[in-house]
């Protein structure tokens, strides 16, 4: 018992017809046509979904880095306020109240660099390599190997493998 519900385009749909059923009546070309739109539309929509995904990748990427870049120019700035910290400590009386405070304040700097994961770049005692260090004078010891850091005079860092300050040292012959 179906009745019809309107006339479209010449065509009787049922009430009771299903989707497949009123698309199984059309015609061969307008289904052909509908198949080729909807694969268009399948194929812009991965399209977009693909170009989505390396957008959000890519912007990963540079937000990353750019707290990357942030936190190197934050220990570049504080970079100077460590060397005056380490000068002080170098002659200071360790028993003298004050310089404990001075200590203490170095110590909180020294943790809050590990805590962001800012090195301090190993000197005294270990081999001169070029990319780590920089010579800044050179002397004659017998007891010291070929090219082994003897002082430094100033600190060097790194972050994530990337040098912030090469480390200023002392090298023997």
């Amino acid at each position: 018992m179906k009745k019809n519900k309107e006339v479209l385009e010449g065509e009787l749909v049922e009430e009771n017809e299903t989707p497949d059923e009123q698309i199984k009546q059309q015609e061969p070309a307008e289904l052909e046509k509908m198949q080729a739109l909807n694969n268009a539309l399948i194929n812009k929509l991965q399209q977009v979904t693909a170009d989505y995904e390396n957008f959000r990748n890519r912007s990963e990427k540079e937000k990353a880095h750019m707290y990357d870049r942030g936190i190197m120019a934050f220990a570049e700035g504080l970079l100077p306020v460590m060397d005056n910290f380490n000068l002080a400590m170098k002659n200071a009386d360790p028993a003298d109240v004050f310089i404990k405070g001075v200590l203490m304040i170095k110590n909180q700097l020294d943790h809050m660099f590990d805590d962001m994961g800012i090195k301090r770049i190993a000197t005294v005692g270990e081999a001169f390599d070029t990319n780590l260090h920089s010579a800044i004078s050179h002397i004659e010891d017998d007891a010291v190997g070929e090219k082994i850091i003897t002082e430094e005079m100033q600190a060097g860092y790194t972050y994530k493998g990337q040098i912030i300050r090469h480390a200023a040292v002392v090298v023997a012959n």
